[in-house]
């Protein structure tokens, strides 16, 4: 019996989980992350006159490698809500081209994904095709206030009757 090689099937799972991943939502961020427009007054607004370090992903819709990244992009959203903005551009669209030539000419987009932490207004860092989220967040700290240390939630007033009160006695 001939032994099937199984390298072609390895191609053709990786193709299926991207074109799942791309189904269940494309590219571009989930809910906390801060979609910058078509137009260079929003990228203005969004990036050049924040208040706080901005972590912009650079992505082109279809783009399996920009598909991969965008769980990451989502936790660093999650992680850095209100400490930083973690916005996505859709550099690229599928079938019509470029939406703002300024916006990628500014950036000097090429290669997409691309991900830059601009720091009052300036580009800080720049990644190209990098997927590891702990990368992002050692730079990300570095710029980023701390995130407030967790308040002890209020015990109830059961427990604290039940610590005081003497246990019972062995016989």
């Amino acid at each position: 019996m001939r032994k099937m090689n199984r390298r072609p099937f390895a191609g053709a799972v990786l193709v299926a989980c991207a074109i799942l991943a791309l189904a269940a939502g494309g590219c571009g961020g989930g809910a906390k992350v801060t979609h910058i427009g078509e137009n260079m007054a929003d990228f203005e607004k969004t990036v050049t006159q924040a208040d706080k370090p901005v972590l912009v992903d650079f992505f082109k819709e279809g783009c399996v490698a920009c598909a991969f990244l965008e769980s990451t992009i989502d936790q660093l959203a999650e992680e850095y809500e209100g400490r930083a903005v973690i916005a996505s551009f859709k550099t690229y669209t599928f079938l019509f081209g470029t939406p703002c030539k300024d916006i990628n000419r500014r950036c000097n987009i090429g290669l997409v994904p691309t991900v830059i932490l601009f720091v009052d207004g300036k580009e800080k860092k720049r990644w190209i095709a990098e997927y590891n989220g702990d990368i992002y967040r050692k730079f990300l700290d570095e710029v980023v206030p701390p995130a407030p240390a967790a308040q002890p939630k209020a015990e109830e007033p059961a427990a604290k009757e039940a610590e005081a009160a003497p246990a019972p006695a062995k016989a």
